[in-house]
């Protein structure tokens, strides 16, 4: 059985926390992170440029480059959708098996890490006032991240540049582990970093993965909305999620009352 189609256990359906809320994981992108939409549309061409350059290099047409990268983001997409993420040296990996151009995988690592420093890379507003609001009040704060596109290391180093990375004591990231959202190893494994328990802890995101990996794990999970109209693409899986019950927040800001006043 592959590491995304194992079975993950029972799914608790978590509409509302049963005890104080201590802890709270978030996810990244269109989350604390995000584009404006031309700006998210050339980083993506860019991308595919990274992955097709050591093909059109050896000489396969521009056009058989690009339906290759295509081929290999619609192939890690459907691994995400199974739990299982795979990084930018198994995305190499793939690539080159399936065109027989040796595909250089520090290099590429390299050049997409270095890709967001030529981006407007913006905060979600209100995300570093809120951060620094649960953790005065005691809230231990993760991050629980799916990674397509980057390495840990280049979404950390991002993070400390947009002074976000000080507030969160871990972050579990896919290209790191051998499972990822939406099942609920993630944030099993979040919370306990944290030194929390499921039924104490929250997960706010924007993706179904979000949703259904939280609540497998035990956690409550809070869908953030304020960022939506910045990746319609990104959304069709939603239409899923039809529980009434589910919170939604639009604004950072407000998260405090939810999780510490509970109001």
């Amino acid at each position: 059985m592959s590491p995304g189609r194992a079975r993950s256990g029972p799914r608790p359906k978590r509409t509302a926390p049963n005890e104080p809320v201590r802890a709270l994981t978030s996810d990244v992108w269109y989350t604390l992170l995000y584009l404006h939409a031309p700006d998210q549309v050339r980083l993506d061409l860019a991308r595919v440029r990274i992955w097709s350059s050591p093909l059109v290099r050896a000489g396969r047409s521009r056009t058989e480059a690009i339906t290759a990268v295509r081929a290999l983001e619609s192939w890690a997409a459907a691994a995400e959708g199974e739990g299982w993420t795979p990084s930018i040296p198994v995305q190499a990996e793939h690539l080159t098996e399936r065109t027989g151009v040796p595909i250089d995988p520090v290099a590429i690592a390299d050049r997409l890490d270095a890709l967001v420093d030529r981006f407007p890379i913006r905060v979600a507003p209100g995300a570093i006032a809120t951060l620094a609001r649960l953790h005065e009040a005691g809230l231990r704060l993760g991050l629980v991240s799916n990674l397509l596109h980057e390495t840990g290391e280049g979404l950390r180093r991002l993070l400390s540049q947009v002074g976000l990375l000080p507030f969160f004591s871990c972050a579990i990231l896919s290209s790191e582990h051998p499972w990822s959202k939406p099942r609920p190893e993630p944030f099993r494994a979040a919370v306990r970093a944290l030194g929390r328990r499921p039924g104490e802890a929250a997960h706010v995101g924007d993706l179904t993965y979000d949703v259904l990996g939280a609540r497998r794990a035990g956690l409550w999970p809070i869908l953030y909305t304020g960022l939506h109209r910045y990746e319609p693409a990104r959304l069709d899986g939603l239409t899923r999620i039809t529980d009434c019950k589910l919170k939604r927040v639009a604004r950072w800001a407000d998260l405090p009352d939810l999780l510490i006043h509970r109001h």
